[in-house]
């Protein structure tokens, strides 16, 4: 009988002892009969390097010695994998079970699938269920327009998500400058590059929320996510239709550009009509500004404020 698709899971882990042998064993514990299990430690201090070594026989490779962080870690393990089908599980997250053989017989049945992913369930520090997520996205222009998209909850969560070997060896590693969203960059590539996206309707994965997770701080990952999708947005030849990317145009301007100058003319405590006219000259600059529904909200908000005086 033939083997089930390999399966290469790689997890980077630095100092989270209280919860990488959970995540091991999530892993080990499919029972899947092709997989290949890699761990990246970045010379952890807190005891992972003991707890990781308890499993090596059972580990196809791992390494306890300083990097570069997270990203350099995962591209580490990645240029080892060997897997048809690949994915990476940060040492706080776990998998359910029996979500390999999900995985593997969705391959089997769909080989032209460049990603897929199922159910992802949020869990608290303690592993209390609190919130369930399941992404929609199969399109290069939606997963850019995280400003309606990801509001209705269509992201992908990481630990959800496993691609093909073909694909990865097309797109190349993950961008090691990036330090919070190298992951949604790289589905950004996948779809970018016509990848195929397909989804299980399953819980196959489970994300932590805990007090010292990099996600947590939210105006860096915003910033960071708005310096990934400028140029996909206003690159040319566009990748996208013309409608869809003015309209994100002119949400990127309101989010990075226009709320900075008008924060910026409040913090001087400059006068409206002063701050109004920076404003205007700004949007009339940038006329793809009108089609953001971003800019109409502020400017109904504005209004029906009390006017200040100008000096």
């Amino acid at each position: 009988m033939a083997l089930p698709p390999k399966i290469s899971i790689l997890t980077p882990s630095f100092n989270q002892a209280q919860y990488i042998e959970q995540t091991i064993c999530s892993v080990l514990d499919q029972g899947y009969p092709n997989l290949e299990y890699i761990i990246i430690d970045g010379g952890s201090t807190d005891g992972s390097a003991d707890i990781i070594r308890k499993y090596e026989k059972h580990l196809a490779y791992w390494v306890n010695e300083k990097d570069k962080g997270q990203t350099h870690a995962i591209n580490k393990g990645m240029s080892r994998a060997t897997g048809d089908v690949r994915a990476y599980i940060n040492s706080d997250d776990y998998y359910l079970p029996g979500a390999f053989q999900k995985v593997a017989e969705h391959f089997t049945e769909h080989p032209d699938t460049d990603l897929v992913h199922g159910r992802c369930r949020v869990v608290d520090d303690t592993g209390n269920k609190i919130d369930e997520w399941f992404g929609s996205i199969d399109r290069y222009e939606d997963i850019l327009d995280i400003w309606k998209v990801w509001t209705k909850r269509r992201n992908y969560v990481q630990p959800e998500v496993f691609w093909s070997r073909r694909i990865a060896e097309k797109i190349g590693p993950f961008r090691e400058e990036l330090f919070f969203v190298m992951d949604y960059e790289y589905w950004t590539r996948i779809l970018r590059a016509g990848g195929i996206v397909r989804r299980i309707d399953a819980e196959v994965a489970a994300f932590r929320r805990q007090p010292g997770q990099k996600s947590n701080l939210s105006s860096r990952v915003e910033q960071e996510i708005l310096k990934v999708v400028q140029p996909l947005i206003f690159e040319k030849p566009a990748h996208i239709p013309l409608a869809t990317r003015l309209r994100l145009q002119g949400h990127w301007l309101f989010d990075a550009r226009f709320r900075k100058l008008a924060d910026e003319s409040v913090s001087k405590q400059e006068g409206r009509l002063t701050r109004w006219r920076k404003l205007s000259g700004f949007t009339l600059k940038h006329p793809q500004m009108l089609l953001s529904s971003f800019l109409w909200n502020r400017l109904r908000t504005s209004r029906a404020s009390t006017p200040a005086k100008d000096s």
